[in-house]
C-alpha cells in the first residue's frame, strides 16, 4: 500500500483503552515557536458561494449558549474526575517544556515514558509529515501542519477561563513509551492520552 495514499494509515491501537496512536520515525524537531493559526483558517471550497464569498452553516434554533451557572456546573463536575497533583505536573511541563519521567495506571495497564508538552508532542508529528506529503501532497501537509499545531495551547493562556474558572488540562503527552499489559511490552514514540483517565502516577518511574 502507498504510505502517501491516506495521512494516517499507520495507526497503533492503546490495548483496551480504545485510544488511537500514531507511530513514526524519529526526526529533527521544529523551532519552538510554531504557527498557530486556525484548523479552519485553510480554504474549504465546499463552503464557498457562487461569488467566493465563505457561506456560514445555518444555525440550529434551538441552539442557545450554556449560562454562568451551567458552566460553572460542568467545570465542577469535571474537576470532581481530575488528580490536582498530576494537573500541577502537566501543567508545569506545558508551560516549562521540561520533560519529566513517569508511570501512569490505567485501565488495568502501566504505562512508562517522559511527561512532554503539547508543543513537543505537536512539533514531533508536523515534522514527520512534512517529510511525508510536503514534496507531492502540499495539502494534506498543510493540514495536519494546522491539526498538530492547534492542539498547542497558547503561550498567554490565562489561569482563569472566560467562565471565571481555573483553566484545566484535558491531555497529557508522553515520548519513549514503554506500556506493560498482561506481562507484554509495547513500545511506542509519542502518546496522547485523557488526564481524567488516568488512575494512578509514579513520578520518576522507569522501566530499568
Amino acid at each position: 500500500m502507498d504510505r502517501r495514499a491516506c495521512p494516517f494509515n499507520v495507526p497503533i491501537p492503546l490495548p483496551a483503552d480504545g485510544k488511537i496512536l500514531e507511530y513514526g520515525r524519529s526526526i529533527q524537531p521544529l523551532n519552538d515557536t510554531i504557527s498557530r493559526r486556525s484548523i479552519f483558517s485553510m480554504s474549504d471550497r465546499s463552503n464557498q458561494g457562487q461569488g467566493g464569498e465563505e457561506q456560514l452553516p445555518p444555525l440550529d434554533p434551538n441552539f442557545r449558549p450554556l449560562t454562568r451557572t451551567e458552566r460553572r456546573n460542568l467545570w465542577l463536575k469535571e474537576y470532581g474526575e481530575q488528580d490536582i497533583a498530576l494537573q500541577f505536573w502537566v501543567k508545569l511541563a506545558e508551560q516549562t517544556d521540561q520533560e519529566f519521567p513517569v508511570m501512569f495506571q490505567m485501565h488495568g495497564q502501566l504505562v512508562f515514558g517522559q511527561m512532554i508538552s503539547t508543543l513537543a508532542y505537536a512539533r514531533f508529528h508536523v515534522e514527520l509529515y512534512e517529510g511525508m506529503y510536503r514534496q507531492e501532497d502540499p495539502d494534506t501537509a498543510d493540514f495536519l501542519r494546522e491539526f498538530y499545531t492547534n492542539l498547542v495551547p497558547p503561550a498567554d493562556q490565562p489561569e482563569i477561563g472566560p467562565a471565571g474558572l481555573p483553566v484545566l488540562y484535558e491531555y497529557v503527552h508522553l515520548r519513549d513509551i514503554t506500556i506493560i499489559s498482561g506481562g507484554h511490552k509495547t513500545k511506542l514514540p509519542y502518546w496522547r492520552g485523557r488526564v481524567s483517565a488516568v488512575e494512578a502516577f509514579v513520578l520518576g518511574a522507569t522501566t530499568e
